[in-house]
């Protein structure tokens, strides 16, 4: 682990103790008591820290004074990590450094050479949305590379008062980071007109690079005999239909009893039975209510109840997406749903009320099914779209448990990989995120599994041993998520 040297200032309140122009900075050694994981939670940080890095990772962790939060890649104001990756005022593109008061934190401009924005500027000259990279050479010329270069991620999705990021130093274009050695970071927000409303900085010495990626021979665990997996599929519009083998592949990797989907939009029913049965078998039923919503409900299982709805229509023509089904597992009485919840805005924004709204409603009806059946496990998964605030999640799990317990938040880490993003396009505007989860019951039920996958993060023995090829789960933008339920 690197040994990270930290000072800071804020624009919005007074100057910390280390701060006052160069310093005095202090130093801190890094010790995480473990590796770390891009999951938007903070337990594996130690007190105070700001940064780590290994011979593959570098990652920084970063609190905000900022006022409202917003979620970092639709904020009204842009959130910078500016890197000077060899410590060299004079290289790179010449940013000035933020003010305490009337005093810069070094008389010196900074010499950014890779410029990281979150909501950045757009070509209006305002404040944009998602995230963009740019890389300066010597003389200070940008070059737009995208987050996927640098392997660039930042959770949690939603608005936070704080944000970890992970960079990757073996992606194609992170050569740029020295192999070994000190790093400038200073993170800052500006408004739309530049003005700094909050600012940090610290350097970071980076421990030699690895030669390669390491080696990590992963395998899909197994479910219990007495459980039963759940898996949460968002299959970007109907993309079974056109990629068929690819769909067949995971789902025979995972050997899921129960399938959560999301996005067979405006596919006709047939259709979706016909591939399910093709290609799951013919012993699956299917629970398909609404062909214009997308979401749906696949097992091998018996369905003891379906439900249409649960939760009131999107508007004029735009249907609940949002369907259940009681199944009779091995595990015991299931209570499945299938969630697509309202996607796009910013925290406080109509499309968020919506969400918050919209799981208002699972929430009682719910709580009206367990009036029936109260000894049924509940799993409600699917795509969240938590773009705005984390409040509809929290909503949707409060006090669903026995003895009012909330719902909990399943933690799936993809398989081979110390990360919990589900989503990743890599070449959208919006950097990769955690958009998809899965709430469980746990007063009810335990986790014996729970995972993501994507086998672009795999092994050539791990893909093979596994009935997989490379590309397969890049058939849609969102990664399968798995969970092995038991009885306590």
């Amino acid at each position: 682990m690197g040994c990270v040297v930290l000072a800071g200032c804020s624009e919005q309140g007074v100057p910390r103790a280390d701060t006052a122009g160069e310093g005095p900075v202090r130093t801190n050694s890094i010790d995480s008591g473990g590796e770390k994981r891009l999951d938007g939670s903070f337990g594996d940080w130690g007190e105070g820290e700001r940064a780590d890095a290994d011979g593959r990772w570098l990652w920084l962790r970063f609190a905000p004074e900022t006022r409202p939060t917003q979620a970092i890649q639709a904020a009204p104001y842009t959130t910078r990590v500016r890197i000077d990756a060899d410590t060299d005022g004079s290289t790179g593109k010449a940013m000035e450094m933020p003010r305490v008061g009337d005093e810069a934190m070094q008389e010196r401009p900074q010499g950014v050479d890779v410029l990281i924005a979150f909501s950045p500027v757009n070509a209006e000259g305002g404040v944009g949305i998602g995230t963009s990279v740019t890389r300066f050479d010597a003389e200070g010329n940008g070059d737009d590379i995208g987050h996927y270069a640098m392997g660039v991620a930042c959770l949690p999705t939603y608005a936070s008062e704080q944000y970890e990021l992970r960079i990757d130093r073996l992606a194609a274009r992170s050569d740029v980071l020295p192999a070994s050695g000190p790093i400038e970071v200073i993170v800052d927000q500006v408004d739309a007109e530049g003005a700094t409303l909050w600012s940090d900085r610290f350097v970071v010495e980076l421990p030699e690079r690895d030669a390669e990626k390491a080696v990590i021979d992963a395998a899909m665990p197994e479910c219990p005999e007495d459980g039963v997996r759940v898996m949460s599929a968002n299959v970007l519009f109907s993309s079974p239909l056109t990629e068929p083998m690819a769909f067949k592949r995971v789902f025979d990797a995972i050997g899921p009893d129960v399938i959560l989907y999301q996005e067979w939009f405006r596919t006709e029913r047939a259709k979706v039975e016909g591939w399910v049965e093709q290609y799951a078998g013919s012993d699956w039923a299917l629970h398909f209510p609404d062909e214009r919503s997308g979401v749906a409900i696949a097992t091998r299982h018996p369905i003891l109840a379906r439900y249409d709805e649960a939760l009131p229509p999107s508007g004029a023509g735009r249907p609940a997406r949002a369907c259940a089904a009681l199944i009779d597992t091995d595990a015991g009485e299931l209570l499945a749903i299938s969630v697509h919840l309202k996607c796009c805005g910013s925290a406080g924004s109509e499309e968020d009320l919506t969400r918050i709204d919209q799981a208002k409603a699972i929430n009682a009806f719910v709580d009206h099914v367990h009036a029936q059946h109260p000894d049924a496990m509940v799993i409600i998964g699917g795509d969240y779209n938590l773009v705005g605030s984390r409040t509809p999640l929290d909503v949707m799990a409060r006090g669903l448990g026995v003895n009012g317990d909330d719902l909990e938040p399943a933690l799936t880490p993809v398989l081979g990989d110390p990360s919990v993003v589900t989503w990743v396009d890599e070449k959208s505007r919006f950097g990769p995120g955690r958009l998809d989860w899965l709430l469980y019951d746990d007063s009810r039920s335990e986790l014996a599994n729970a995972l993501m996958l994507d086998t672009r993060v795999l092994t050539d023995g791990s893909l093979e041993a596994m009935g997989l090829d490379r590309g397969d789960t890049t058939a849609s933008d969102h990664l399968p998520m798995v969970v092995d339920l038991v009885r306590p």
